[in-house]
């Protein structure tokens, strides 16, 4: 009974610890995510996920052009009651689209509580 107590327990504390992500885990998430659909994925999917583009910079005559992407997740707050700061958490994208609107290359960051 207290082995299988002990196993319960560790499996708890393991699935409480995979749920937090770090800023840099949630990055590589993202690069994970995206990296295999260079070719493939369209601005229109970018839409689809994170909203209208924040920004969106044509490239001189050749119908490419660049977007960021920003998808807030939540507001974080730290510090003690006299002194509270926020800071958003969320996943930034910049993609570089070729003419047909298809990814080229992209570039994510991540905040997240550390």
């Amino acid at each position: 009974m207290k082995l299988i107590s002990l196993s319960v327990l560790g499996l708890l504390v393991l699935g409480a610890c995979a749920g937090k992500q770090t800023s840099t885990s949630a990055r590589e998430q993202l690069e994970n995510n995206w990296a295999p659909q260079i070719g493939k994925a369209t601005k229109a999917e970018f839409v689809e996920k994170y909203g209208n583009a924040e920004w969106c910079k044509p490239h001189e005559d050749s119908g490419e052009e660049t977007c960021r992407f920003y998808l807030k997740k939540g507001t974080q707050w730290i510090g003690d009651k006299k002194d509270r700061k926020s800071f958003e958490t969320g996943d930034d994208v910049v993609a570089d689209f070729d003419s047909d609107g298809v990814l080229k290359t992209f570039k994510a960051k991540a905040q997240r509580a550390n």
